[in-house]
């Protein structure tokens, strides 16, 4: 029998042997049937195990008898190079596995005559890129996002390790994708981190810190203090400043010793002693970032007096800017002289040593008769001025308000009398006079405000003696909740709350013609907005947003 060629079939040989009985083996008559479809049936045996996901060479078995003819394909675009794809009889297929690059298994046919035999390969190895490893945020806060690569398949989560840095979206994905996040401003002069993990991978966030004010005046109480000559262990001045200001203390005088700290931010006390006196009396100075604080010290007993001329001073209403007052001192003892009431101040003579001079300033009154007095050299000097001829004095406005920015207020109008004469003053160190401190008849007072970088704050202005309430606002932030929202096609109501410091206000506007703001279209601290939806009618989803003091609240409303 030949290779390749099919054996003769019974029915042919009988029918041979019949016509050579009948004397008709001279002639040749031939009659052929293929093989029983039962006769060709097929198996096919699959890989035992599955293909790499790197991807690799497959064998499939293909057990028929040898006359029965086959052919192969496949039904994956993956699995190429089938080779043979036909044939006959008994045979091994052979054929390439592309790499897998899913993170889910996958599977194809191989098809020989009608008969499939499964090839199943792995998922490949989820491995996952970040756009970036670290990221910087400026002081004032933003936005930022991370990209993750991955393959299709493979599943991934994003967590932050601070309060401060918000995760917006992004927090599990698979496959590649994106994580957002949004982070508010660091009001603090220091720079600040925090962690995103991504993907079992650590993101740095780097938020940069705030500038502090470039120059910055400091509010100091006492603003002067006098200790007697057995000094003291422990004293302390106050420090009033913005938060962000920074400040140091110095002391100039070997006897006055700073105990505590010497520098600070902001609010604060700076701790001193005083080490005991065993001569004249003596003074040194505190310097505490733009302030001087006098400090003076008594004489030991016995060590120093004093004589002081006169000590009762009677000045008309309208004030002096020269008055005398003269000092004897036994030795070379030093002595200082201040002031204990605003309308009288020291023109020269504030401290010195042995016999000496002091010259003072009375404003004019402007009221009813006034006694103040002034500390000379230890002793009490008493200043007695009579009334003011009769006027009367108003001021408009009465009360200003002022944005967290600060700067320049309305003008404060005086109205009075010629010749009537008025002051302007505040104990406020944010509130600075510019013009107007002193005036007759009619007039006006300036002043600007420092930038607000706390909570609401109030302060006076007395102005022709009349009060004038200088408010001024907080620096303000806020936040809304929640941010988003869906409803069903029918439309409907909802609310969003709205968190703000006190004092601060702010408004709600829709930015589409189916939602309306019903209630909180603007309002001052905490509020709440409610809105009402419209049915939807487009047949499509639609999406619309309200913007919230800022921030922007969306809501979907489905088809």
């Amino acid at each position: 029998m030949h290779k390749g060629r099919p054996p003769k079939p019974l029915t042919y040989i009988l029918v041979c042997v019949l016509a050579c009985a009948a004397g008709a083996c001279g002639s040749t008559v031939a009659t052929s049937t293929g093989p029983s479809p039962a006769k060709c049936a097929l198996t096919l045996a699959a890989p035992a195990s599955s293909v790499s996901s790197a991807g690799d060479a497959a064998t499939v078995g293909v057990t028929t008898e040898p006359e029965c003819a086959w052919s192969a394909s496949s039904d994956a675009a993956w699995i190429t190079g089938l080779t043979p794809s036909s044939g006959q009889g008994s045979a091994q297929l052979q054929m390439q596995v592309a790499a897998n690059p899913d993170g889910t298994a996958r599977q194809g046919d191989i098809i020989v005559n009608g008969q499939r035999a499964r090839i199943r390969q792995d998922a490949a190895a989820c491995r996952f890129e970040l756009s970036a490893t670290e990221q910087t945020i400026p002081a004032g806060g933003g936005t930022g996002r991370i990209t993750v690569t991955a393959p299709t398949g493979c599943a991934w989560s994003a967590q932050s390790d601070a309060a401060w840095v918000r995760l917006t979206s992004g927090t599990t994905g698979t496959g590649s994708g994106s994580v957002a996040y949004t982070i508010g401003s660091n009001a603090g002069t220091t720079t600040r981190s925090a962690s995103i993990v991504v993907a079992g991978q650590t993101v740095k966030i780097t938020q940069q810190a705030t500038a502090p004010p470039a120059t910055c005046s400091v509010t100091v109480s006492p603003r002067d203090v006098t200790f007697p000559a057995s000094g003291a262990n422990s004293s302390s001045i106050s420090v009033t400043a913005a938060s962000l200001c920074e400040w140091s203390a110095t002391s100039d005088s070997p006897w006055l010793s700073l105990t505590g700290r010497t520098s600070g931010t902001g609010n604060g006390t700076v701790t001193f002693s005083v080490a005991s006196n065993t001569g004249a009396a003596r003074s040194g100075e505190l310097t505490i970032g733009d302030k001087t604080v006098p400090v003076n010290q008594l004489a030991a007993p016995g060590a120093c007096s004093y004589t002081v001329t006169p000590l009762t001073i009677s000045i008309a209403a309208a004030g002096s800017t020269g008055t005398s007052v003269s000092v004897t001192s036994s030795g070379a003892c030093a002595w200082t002289a201040a002031s204990n009431v605003s309308w009288i101040s020291i023109a020269s003579g504030s401290s010195g040593s042995g016999n000496g001079t002091v010259t003072i300033a009375i404003a004019a009154n402007s009221g009813a008769s006034r006694s103040g007095t002034l500390t000379i050299a230890r002793q009490t000097v008493t200043v007695n001025q009579a009334a003011a001829a009769s006027c009367s004095y108003s001021v408009t406005p009465t009360t200003v308000s002022i944005n967290a920015a600060g700067g320049a207020g309305t003008p404060i109008a005086v109205t009075t009398a010629s010749g009537c004469t008025w002051t302007a003053a505040t104990s406020a160190g944010w509130i600075t006079i510019l013009t107007g401190a002193t005036g007759s008849g009619d007039g006006s007072v300036t002043y600007t405000v420092l930038p607000n970088t706390g909570s609401t704050r109030t302060a006076t202005l007395t102005v022709a003696g009349k009060s004038v309430s200088i408010s001024q606002s907080a620096l303000c932030s806020y936040s809304i909740s929640p941010h988003d929202h869906t409803l069903d096609r029918d439309g409907g109501t909802g609310t969003v709350s709205v968190n703000t410091q006190s004092g601060c206000t702010w408004t709600a506007v829709s930015n589409v013609s189916w939602i309306t703001i019903t209630s909180g279209s603007s309002g001052i601290d905490d509020g709440t907005v409610r809105y009402t939806a419209a049915a939807n009618t487009t047949g499509n989803n639609r999406t619309g947003t309200l913007t919230i003091a800022g921030q922007t609240f969306t809501l979907t409303e489905k088809k």
